[in-house]
C-alpha cells in the first residue's frame, strides 16, 4: 500500500509554539503509515527542530524564501497533502496547493492581537484560508476570529520517549511579549524571595524585565532544546492574557509537571483545578501566589496525585495516538 506523501510547511527562525507542534505533527505522522517531510520556506541557517527531526530520521528540506523556488518545489515534489503552519506558509502555498490540485490543510496557531506589518500579514491570512480544503484552530478563541469553516484540532505531544520530571524549579516557558504575562511572573517571584523562578524564552520585554526583577529570577534566554530543561522545572506558571492552547502546557504536563495558568484560550479545556493543575480567574494574582505557597507545601501524596491526573490528562485526550488520527481523516477528506 503506498504511502501518503506529506509536506508540513512553516517559516522559521527559532522555536516556539508552532515549531514544536510541527516536531510533535511530524514525529506522529511518521508513525504511522506515511513519508512526512518538514519543508522551511526560507533558510535562516540551523534549526534546532530541523536537527532533531534529522536524528530521528525524518526528511527534513529548507528552500530559499523565493516564490518561483517554493512553486517548482511544490510542483516537482507533488506530495499528496500539505500542511500550512503560521501565516507565510499559509498564504503562500495555500493558492499553489489549488493551482496544482493538492489538498491543502492549514493550522492556526494565533489568537493575540498583532501590531504592524504582522497585524496586516494576519489578516490576510486569515481572508485566505477559505483556499484551503481543511481549517483547524487550535482553541476556540482562534476558532472564532477565522472567517470560514473551520474546526478545533487541539495540540498534542508524542508520549514515547518521555520521563517524569523530578525538578523542583518554578518556570515560564515562551516569548517574552505583552500578552504572555511575563511582567505578572515578576511579581510572583517579588512575593517569594527566598524560592528560586526561571524565566526560559526571550522577546521583545526581557530587558525592561531584567531591570524590574528581583535577584531570585533568573532569565536564561532563548532554548534551542527543551528537551534538557524540563526535568528540572516543578511548576509551569502561565500567567498569560491571550493563547490558544500552548505546548509548553501540554510538554509540561506529559512529564507530570503540574501548570497554574491564569484562564485564557483553551486552557479551560486542559486543566482542571486542584486535580492536575490549577486554573484561575485572568487576573487573579492573589489566587496564584496562594497556589504557589499550596504546591510548595503540600505533602508528598498531594504532589503524586497532581503530577499522576497531568500525565493521565495528556495520554487519554493530547497524545499522538488520540489526535493523529482525526488528523489523518481529515487528510484523506
Amino acid at each position: 500500500m503506498k504511502k501518503t506523501k506529506i509536506w508540513l510547511m512553516l517559516d522559521s527562525r527559532g522555536f516556539g509554539g508552532i515549531e514544536s507542534h510541527v516536531e510533535q505533527l511530524a514525529l506522529g505522522l511518521s508513525s504511522v503509515r506515511t513519508e512526512v517531510t518538514v519543508v522551511f520556506i526560507s533558510n535562516y541557517g540551523s534549526h534546532p527542530v530541523q536537527r532533531r527531526l534529522l536524528y530521528a530520521g525524518l526528511n527534513c528540506e529548507s528552500l530559499d524564501g523565493r516564490f518561483g523556488s517554493l512553486w517548482r518545489a511544490i510542483k516537482n515534489g507533488r506530495p499528496d497533502v500539505i500542511h500550512t503552519h503560521g501565516y507565510k506558509a499559509g498564504i503562500l502555498v495555500r493558492p499553489l496547493c489549488r493551482l496544482l490540485n493538492i489538498t491543502c490543510v492549514s493550522t492556526f496557531h494565533s489568537g493575540e492581537d498583532k501590531e504592524g506589518l504582522i497585524k496586516l500579514y494576519d489578516w490576510f491570512d486569515r481572508r485566505t484560508a477559505f483556499l484551503a480544503h481543511k481549517v483547524f484552530a487550535v482553541s476556540p478563541p482562534i476558532l472564532s476570529t477565522l472567517p470560514c469553516k473551520a474546526e478545533l484540532a487541539d495540540n498534542f505531544v508524542n508520549m514515547r520517549e518521555i520521563s517524569l520530571s523530578k525538578g523542583d524549579q518554578i518556570a515560564f516557558v515562551g516569548r517574552l511579549s505583552k500578552e504572555k504575562g511575563t511582567e505578572r511572573f515578576v511579581s510572583l517571584a517579588k512575593r517569594f524571595p527566598q524560592l528560586d523562578f526561571h524565566v526560559y524564552g526571550d522577546g521583545p520585554l526581557r530587558k525592561p524585565l531584567e531591570k524590574i526583577a528581583p535577584p531570585n529570577v533568573t532569565f536564561h534566554g532563548a532554548q534551542a532544546d527543551m528537551h534538557k530543561i524540563w526535568p528540572r522545572v516543578g511548576l509551569l506558571i502561565i500567567p498569560s492574557r491571550a493563547e490558544g492552547l500552548p505546548m509548553a502546557s501540554l510538554e509540561a504536563m506529559a512529564r507530570g509537571i503540574p501548570v497554574a495558568a491564569f484562564n485564557v484560550g483553551a486552557l479551560d479545556q486542559l486543566i482542571q483545578h486542584d486535580k492536575n493543575g490549577w486554573l484561575l480567574p485572568q487576573n487573579d494574582v492573589s489566587g496564584m501566589v496562594d497556589v504557589i505557597h499550596r504546591w510548595r507545601n503540600s505533602d508528598s501524596q498531594h504532589r503524586a496525585r497532581i503530577r499522576a491526573n497531568a500525565v493521565r490528562t495528556i495520554r487519554q485526550r493530547y497524545s499522538a495516538e488520540a489526535v493523529v488520527p482525526k488528523l489523518l481523516k481529515a487528510y484523506s477528506q
